[in-house]
């Protein structure tokens, strides 16, 4: 559950003159010491498993250790603490920052535990760069851009952005102190981020000498809004992602120019998910696909408005379901400093995986690694390629009319699907991967007709014909053949029209074929 739900609850039944469980509230006064009975209305000192409320006319010392197991609702932005050890927010624990300005109470964020933004407008709070579980940013009148100053930091949990107001939120802002002297803001996302509404990106700095470095190990996931690797025109930005890349009905907008890297990384052996459903482009977004990882893109394209840059390393997958298939990649490529430049590497793979008939898409270069076909309807081949790794046949026949080659190490693997052209070119000759027969041609025929069949291997090789009373009347060829792809003609001047079955055997592999004499 979003934690902005609870705290929706609770700050309904804050102002409620009935309150079914136990709330603490500071006097109005001036506040005091959290172990103080003068500071609190009623005299009782809270535990921290309650809602406590600080007014905005307090301020709240908290003089002993504490651990918050429910809500601590900052009015004020004046609650201090001796060290982050003594105050402790646990599970399910929640600090919510009602206020503009102020300061974050410096603790320990358990997991579990959220950190809550509600009344930020035109000032960011100060002690904003702690190592926080969850955080959500839920602040409608914000008027100002403003960061918590993240450098070096681990959010343990989530990421939650439900409104910016006017303007946006970023991660951090690192600066050059002195104006010369690079600085790099690194920061550690273990859990998701979401993005409801409002802005949000990694960074604002507009310091040419510094450097934003993300790893996320969940997923970016925007159902609103806008998201931005980078929104400073200074920085390099490379965000690291561990998870999925889903973005519907927003924007994702980006700054940096042509010679900044704001590149979104897919990282690590696994499969990403990457959809894209009503995104407007502003400024491009660069997209790396890392060695060995896969991107499962749907039938999500990148339009031309995207200026970024689209680049898929050696041993990565990039599996896609759009008919146009690997075409569906049209970013310019104008941007991304050490990433610029649209890259589709020869030793990466492919795998079309659509519900309708595809084509590979010129796109794809000449040269792959391995090359998957797992639709149904069918993938048509775009141009001659060649193919180093393995050509898996999962599903549907696989068109290739237009030819590919197998390299010195490729190979064909049947697992459902199947072939237009059976006889397939290597690097030496021409060689099936399995037993085949063509049906002969042409048919009907008269008087003769070709019959094209395939060996894999050095085999001996029967090729006769009978009529349908099961009475041999042409042996075609009885001996060994090597491997290879050989034809026969079947000259039938003699027989009378009819249906003739032509029987091929290689070793223990054996077809049959009908063909119809017409005279």
């Amino acid at each position: 559950m979003r934690p902005s739900k609870t705290i929706a609850a609770i700050s309904f039944l804050i102002f409620c003159t009935t309150v079914s469980f136990a709330q603490v509230t500071t006097n109005g006064t001036g506040g005091g010491k959290w172990s103080a009975t003068s500071t609190w209305q009623g005299g009782v000192v809270p535990t921290g498993s309650e809602i406590i409320t600080v007014q905005s006319t307090d301020s709240l010392d908290i003089d002993v250790s504490v651990t918050i197991t429910d809500t601590l609702r900052d009015l004020s932005g004046r609650i201090s603490t001796f060290d982050s050890s003594q105050v402790i927010f646990g599970a399910g624990g929640v600090y919510e920052h009602a206020v503009n300005g102020g300061d974050i109470p410096k603790a320990t964020w358990n997991s579990g535990s959220t950190c809550l933004f509600t009344g930020v407008e035109g000032n960011a709070p100060s002690n904003g760069n702690q190592n926080f579980y969850n955080v959500e940013w839920n602040c409608p009148n914000q008027s100002s851009n403003l960061n918590l100053g993240w450098k070096g930091n681990t959010i343990g949990g989530n990421i939650y952005v439900d409104s910016t107001g006017s303007a946006r939120w970023q991660m951090c802002a690192p600066k050059s102190a002195d104006g010369t002297t690079p600085d790099t803001a690194r920061v550690t996302i273990n859990g998701n981020i979401t993005i409801y509404g409002g802005a949000f990106s990694s960074n604002g700095t507009s310091n040419s000498l510094t450097v934003v470095l993300i790893t996320q190990n969940g997923n970016i996931n925007v159902t609103g809004g806008n998201f931005g690797v980078s929104r400073g025109s200074g920085p390099d930005v490379v965000w690291k992602l561990g998870g999925d890349f889903q973005v519907s009905n927003a924007t994702i907008q980006n700054s940096g120019g042509t010679t900044k890297s704001n590149a979104l990384i897919f990282t690590g052996n696994t499969v990403h998910t990457f959809a894209l459903n009503n995104v407007t482009f502003s400024g491009g977004l660069t997209v790396v696909i890392d060695s060995g990882s896969t991107l499962e893109m749907g039938t999500s394209q990148i339009p031309v408005d995207n200026t970024g840059s689209f680049i898929l390393s050696a041993t990565a997958t990039m599996a896609t379901g759009d008919p146009a298939g690997v075409n569906v990649v049209q970013c310019t490529g104008e941007r991304g400093g050490a990433y610029k430049g649209n890259h589709f590497d020869t030793a990466a793979n492919y795998t079309f995986n659509g519900t309708v008939a595809q084509v590979t898409g010129t796109m794809m270069p000449a040269t792959v690694n391995d090359l998957t076909i797992d639709n149904a309807a069918g993938v048509t081949l775009s141009q001659a390629t060649t193919i180093n790794g393995v050509l898996h046949l999962k599903a549907g026949e696989f068109d290739n009319s237009i030819p590919f080659t197998l390299g010195p190490n490729g190979s064909i693997s049947y697992e459902g699907g199947s072939l237009t052209v059976t006889a397939v070119k290597t690097k030496d000759a021409t060689v099936p991967h399995q037993f085949f027969v063509d049906q002969n041609f042409p048919n009907p025929f008269n008087p003769s007709t070709s019959i094209q069949y395939g060996v894999p291997g050095r085999a001996f090789v029967t090729v006769k014909v009978f009529n349908l009373l099961g009475q041999e009347v042409a042996t075609l060829f009885s001996g060994v053949k090597n491997a290879g792809v050989y034809t026969l003609n079947f000259d039938a001047s003699s027989l009378g029209s009819g249906v003739y079955l032509c029987r091929v055997q290689a070793g223990n592999a054996v077809d049959v074929k009908r063909m119809i004499l017409l005279k």
